[in-house]
C-alpha cells in the first residue's frame, strides 16, 4: 500500500474522458458543465464517509461492550481490537485514491496536458507491499491499486499523450475491473458482516434492560426506547451507505468498460459521450444520496 500525493478533481475528469474522439485519437476537452465540479468535490467526500467507518463500527461495539455491567458479560467477552480495522480503512481510503487518480489521469491525457506522475509514484509503488492481516479482497484491491498506479508513472515517463489513451485503458481494464469489485466486496461483504455484528450488539445491549424495567420507570424507558431507535436509524444509514458505494464500484467499472468498448469501436466523441452519459448520472445519484444521508 502507498500514499498518493496528487489530489485532482474526479468527476469532471470523467466527463472529460467521456469526450474521447474517434479511436481516442483526437480528443478535445470539455467544459465542466451540469453541476459537474460540485460532484467531483461530493466524490472526495462521499466516497471515505463509508470507507472510514470500517474502524467505526468496532469503536462503538466497544462502547457497548464497556457500559455492559460485567455481571451480564459472558465471561469470556473482551472488547474488540480496533487497530486491523484503522489499518484497513487507511488501506481502503488510498485505493480509492489510486482509482480516482487513474480516472482522473485519463482526463488528463484526453486534454493532451502531460502526466504529473514522476518519480514520487514510482517509489511509491515500488515501497508499497501485501498485508496478510486483511481478507483477499483487500489484498486484491491494494495489488489492482499498485497496478494503476505503475501504468501511470509508466505512462508518464513514456510521455503519453491522447493518441495512446486507447492502449491506456484497454491495458488496465482489467486492473479496474478488478479492483472496483475488490473494494464493493470488502465494503458490502466484510463491513456489511461488522454492521451486522454492531446490530446484534446494539439489539442484546438494549432490549435485555428494556424488557426487565419496572412501571415506575416508565419515563426512563421512553427514554431509552428513543436512544435504541435513534441508535437503529443511524446503523440504517450506515447500511445503505454501504450499498451505494457499491453501486458507484459497478458504475465506474461500467464506465470503463463502455470507454474501452468505444474506443474498440473508434467511435465519434457525440456517440461517447451519449453512451456513457447514462453511467455519469447513475455515479452523480449514488454519491449524493451518500451525502444526502450524511447530513
Amino acid at each position: 500500500m502507498f500514499m498518493i500525493r496528487v489530489r485532482r478533481k474526479f468527476f469532471v475528469q470523467i466527463v472529460t474522458t467521456a469526450a474521447l474522439c474517434a479511436a481516442m485519437s483526437g480528443c478535445v476537452n470539455l467544459d465542466d458543465a451540469a453541476g459537474l465540479s460540485k460532484l467531483a468535490d461530493e466524490a472526495r467526500v462521499a466516497l471515505p464517509r463509508v470507507s472510514d467507518d470500517v474502524s467505526g463500527t468496532c469503536a462503538r461495539q466497544n462502547v457497548l461492550f464497556e457500559n455492559t455491567p460485567a455481571a451480564e458479560r459472558p465471561k469470556t467477552a473482551q472488547a474488540q481490537d480496533c487497530k486491523p480495522y484503522q489499518e484497513l480503512g487507511d488501506h481502503l481510503a488510498k485505493d480509492q485514491e489510486a482509482l480516482i487518480d487513474y480516472f482522473d489521469a485519463l482526463g488528463k491525457l484526453s486534454s493532451n496536458q502531460p502526466l504529473g506522475y514522476g518519480a514520487v509514484i514510482d517509489q511509491n509503488v515500488a515501497a508499497s507491499g501485501t498485508n496478510s492481516a486483511f481478507s483477499a479482497s483487500a489484498i486484491t484491491a491494494g495489488n489492482d491499486a499498485q497496478s494503476l498506479l505503475k501504468s501511470l508513472a509508466d505512462a508518464a515517463t513514456a510521455g503519453y499523450r491522447e493518441k495512446q489513451l486507447g492502449r491506456l485503458i484497454d491495458a488496465n481494464d482489467a486492473a479496474v475491473q478488478s479492483l472496483t469489485q475488490s473494494l464493493k466486496k470488502v465494503i458490502t461483504a466484510d463491513y456489511g458482516l461488522l454492521l451486522s455484528n454492531e446490530e446484534l450488539s446494539l439489539d442484546t445491549f438494549y432490549q435485555g434492560p428494556m424488557a426487565g424495567a419496572q412501571p415506575n420507570e416508565r419515563l426512563a424507558l421512553i427514554l431509552v426506547q428513543r436512544q435504541y431507535a435513534n441508535d437503529k436509524a443511524a446503523l440504517q444509514v450506515r447500511k445503505d451507505d454501504a450499498a451505494s458505494y457499491g453501486k458507484v464500484m459497478d458504475d465506474l467499472a461500467a464506465l470503463h468498460a463502455k470507454l474501452k468498448l468505444e474506443a474498440e469501436k473508434k467511435a465519434s466523441m457525440v456517440e461517447v459521450a451519449r453512451q456513457v452519459a447514462p453511467i455519469v448520472e447513475s455515479l452523480k445519484t449514488a454519491l449524493s444520496d451518500i451525502q444526502s444521508r450524511s447530513h
